[in-house]
């Protein structure tokens, strides 16, 4: 009687240890495959919440560098406004140092709307308009393209004619 118990241990620990590899197995699987989903790429949101961030705390045009990191070396910025269009970092670069020349520039993130691979930027800005001598306020929109953890494409909607800059 002892021999049949003790070849009965022997079974229900192997058992209990080919549960344990699978358990081990499926969990290795899932955070490797979490890993290489992600492959420390930023997704949409947290580029646009990055965006956000970075606009909201912009002064001046020092504040450049702040966002140029957020863009793809490849990007397009496209004015809709004055159909005018930026491509690759150094044309992103001089067209964000033209906005934030706008003197007693503000910009305000309104709110924003995230989907898969793109996003929009509901956002209200005021500067100092010295053809008019007053300051202007206008409501516009960005829609930005992400991929790869970068910004791809971005496009300025809004009415130029109500615009600081």
């Amino acid at each position: 009687m002892d021999d049949q118990t003790h070849t009965r241990k022997p079974r229900s620990r192997r058992w209990l240890y080919a549960l344990l590899a699978a358990v081990l197995a499926l969990g290795a699987a899932f955070v490797g495959g979490m890993w290489f989903a992600n492959r420390g790429e930023r997704s949409v949101a947290a580029v646009t919440e990055s965006y956000a961030e970075a606009y909201e705390g912009l002064d001046t045009t020092k504040d450049v560098p702040v966002l140029l990191p957020l863009y793809a070396p490849d990007a397009v910025l496209h004015d809709a406004a004055t159909d005018r269009t930026y491509s690759g970092t150094s044309e992103v670069e001089s067209a964000l140092n033209a906005l934030l020349a706008t003197p007693d520039f503000d910009l305000t993130i309104e709110r924003t709307l995230v989907g898969d691979g793109w996003a929009l930027v509901f956002w209200t800005a005021d500067g100092m308009r010295p053809d008019l001598d007053r300051v202007a306020q206008v409501v516009g929109v960005t829609s930005l393209e992400v991929s790869k953890g970068k910004i791809e494409r971005e496009t300025w909607y809004y009415d130029p004619a109500k615009a600081p800059f």
